[in-house]
């Protein structure tokens, strides 16, 4: 019997051919992907790689809605720091006490915040907001007046934000802070009226 020989160029074709459908049989096999369907085509492998559907994925937020928070948080660290002046400097115990509810109630809405920015990737920073100098003459009423004209400011930003934010979770901790920026200025309305006492 004579023996043929094969030559290795013949065959070599035939064998990268095989070894291709074997190896994208086994990617086929791994991603789940169908016969006939791209091999990107996975929806799990293709949220994992687009980071879509991870946990820790940001949400794109309007500019009018960046814009918002970054004015609130400058806002309410400016709050925070001027009360805490006020309660040091503020001669009346009516002046004493409002400033010491600005810090407190400024402070956890600013928490709220920022927790709710960093899950929506906003990024801004307060910690160079110092206490302003509000000018000469009788503190305490120097003190109030600022704080109504802040918080009524504030009120209608806050407003306008809880009407038309395009996010949601935003919409909805405008919503909740208003009544206390509300409360905030008739507490600052009511100790004007007893001037400062």
């Amino acid at each position: 019997m004579k023996s043929k020989l094969i030559s290795l160029s013949a065959i070599t074709p035939t064998v990268i051919a095989a070894s291709s459908i074997c190896f994208i049989g086994t990617i086929r096999a791994q991603t789940g992907a169908e016969p006939g369907m791209p091999l990107g085509s996975n929806p799990h492998l293709r949220s994992q790689s687009a980071g879509a559907a991870s946990p820790g994925a940001k949400v794109k937020m309007s500019q009018k809605d960046v814009n918002f928070i970054q004015k609130a948080a400058g806002g309410g660290a400016q709050e925070v720091e001027n009360g805490k002046m006020a309660e040091k400097q503020a001669k009346s115990a009516g002046v004493k006490s409002v400033a010491a509810r600005m810090v407190a109630d400024h402070t956890r809405t600013n928490k709220e915040l920022t927790a709710l920015a960093n899950r929506k990737g906003v990024t801004f920073n307060t910690s160079g907001v110092r206490a302003q100098n509000l000018g000469s003459g009788d503190f305490d009423q120097l003190y109030l007046k600022w704080l109504e004209a802040v918080h009524r400011t504030d009120i209608g930003d806050f407003e306008r934000a809880a009407k038309s934010s395009d996010d949601s979770e935003l919409k909805a901790w405008a919503s909740k802070t208003v009544p206390t920026l509300k409360q905030h200025l008739a507490m600052v309305q009511q100790a004007e009226k007893k001037g400062g006492r």
